[in-house]
């Protein structure tokens, strides 16, 4: 899997994958909220969708009948180094669901792709080269 990140103007970026793009700002001209996504919100949004569509994809396979689904997530930053300290989420099912299922929801959603990728960091192998 692969994305692009490219500078439009100032600190607007657009990233391309293999789907569509998204629209990354993280400040506008006067130092307020832009009008793209910011990337801890991206973090947030990737680990979200990680985790229901993985709690949903089980819940289908063991014909389990989940309704309605939300998620809430929010980060609390750390430092030194700046960082995403902690991420508190909230999924809330709706559905014809017992606790037990609900217990099995909740385990299968906390091991998702990007849930075990947070929880066990990947190397990360940066480079910076002078473009052409």
């Amino acid at each position: 899997m692969q994305v692009e990140v490219t500078r439009v103007h100032g600190k607007r970026l657009v990233v391309a994958g293999a789907d569509g793009q998204i629209v990354i700002d993280d400040l506008s001209a006067d130092g307020g909220p832009g009008d793209g996504w910011r990337p801890t919100e991206l973090v947030l949004a990737a680990l979200g969708g990680c985790m229901v569509g993985t709690m949903l994809s089980f819940a289908a396979d063991q014909g389990i009948a989940v309704g309605d689904v939300r998620m809430v997530l929010e980060d609390e930053v750390a430092s030194p180094p700046k960082r995403i300290g902690r991420i508190n989420m909230t999924m809330f099912v709706g559905g014809d669901v017992t606790d037990r299922q609900l217990e099995s929801l909740k385990r299968v959603a906390s091991k998702c792709k990007i849930g075990n990728t947070l929880a066990d960091s990947p190397e990360l192998v940066f480079e910076l080269r002078r473009s052409a």
